[in-house]
């Protein structure tokens, strides 16, 4: 006896004929036959009576029949209980601008939504990912975007550094300047600040680094930055850049950018 045969049983007694029961387990035929005919000489009962219009228990086939399908029933939920299923992968790609802290507050809502799948993360990888944590700026081409995360750019100093409120860009470039050659923006900002060009004294190809160096007091910089930039960093200083760069300029969205294929389903798990 095995549960596929008792399964075969089943449909057959459920549905009093064996071609239909064929038809609803999707196999032919003599496969329903057979394993009633083997579990008939296994147990040597006659389990059905047999007509032109079909089959019908026989007191003890519904006695059988009765244990059957609670020896199935406990099996479905032992496998439902215990059988592990295997999620399919999807491939993440951080882009390698993105700062650290951003990308694992990213990375947390992205995993927290996508529960149904297993996450493969890489930093740049090699092949294109399923999907990107990034700015919006920097979208591939034939990838939709979700936005997770709205953050200012803001110019950053060391705390105690004074500067005049508006913000005088001549008395900011006074201090040593921090040039990010990571900023997806850097061109743009030097074009409407060239004088920032001028003052540098480090340059830095990643977020956390210059972070870094501000909170150590090496100079100034300018990085987009989210609402909580006080808490994460108390050694430094925010100022805005409003009056001296276009609101454009002054606002990026981050988030993850999936391909083309996967957007439904992106879309049903972020609601």
């Amino acid at each position: 006896m095995d549960l596929r045969s008792l399964r075969y049983f089943c449909a057959a007694a459920e549905a009093g004929s064996l071609t239909a029961a064929a038809e609803r387990c999707h196999v032919a035929q003599p496969s329903i036959s057979n394993a009633v005919a083997q579990l008939e000489q296994e147990f040597a009962l006659r389990l059905f009576s047999r007509s032109k219009r079909g089959v019908t228990l026989t007191p003890e086939g519904e006695a059988f029949y009765q244990e059957a399908a609670r020896l199935l029933g406990s099996a479905g939920e032992m496998e439902q209980r215990f059988k592990r299923v295997e999620r399919p992968t999807l491939s993440v790609g951080i882009n390698a601008s993105l700062a650290s802290r951003d990308s694992g507050y990213l990375l947390q809502l992205t995993a927290g939504r996508l529960t149904d799948y297993r996450l493969q993360v890489r930093s740049q990888p090699a092949q294109s990912a399923d999907l990107w944590l990034l700015s919006e700026r920097q979208v591939p081409a034939g990838y939709h975007f979700f936005a997770l995360l709205e953050q200012e750019y803001r110019l950053l100093l060391p705390r105690g550094w004074s500067l005049n409120q508006p913000l005088e860009l001549e008395q900011a470039t006074q201090y040593p300047w921090i040039d990010r050659l990571d900023c997806e923006l850097r061109s743009a900002f030097l074009e409407r600040l060239p004088e920032l060009a001028d003052h540098a004294s480090l340059q830095v190809d990643t977020e956390d680094l210059a972070l870094s160096l501000v909170q150590h007091r090496q100079g100034a910089t300018v990085m987009a930055v989210s609402d909580d930039i006080d808490l994460l960093s108390p050694a430094i200083d925010s100022h805005s850049l409003r009056g001296l760069v276009p609101e454009t300029l002054r606002h990026r969205q981050l988030g993850l950018a999936c391909r083309a294929e996967l957007a439904d389903s992106i879309i049903a798990a972020f609601g």
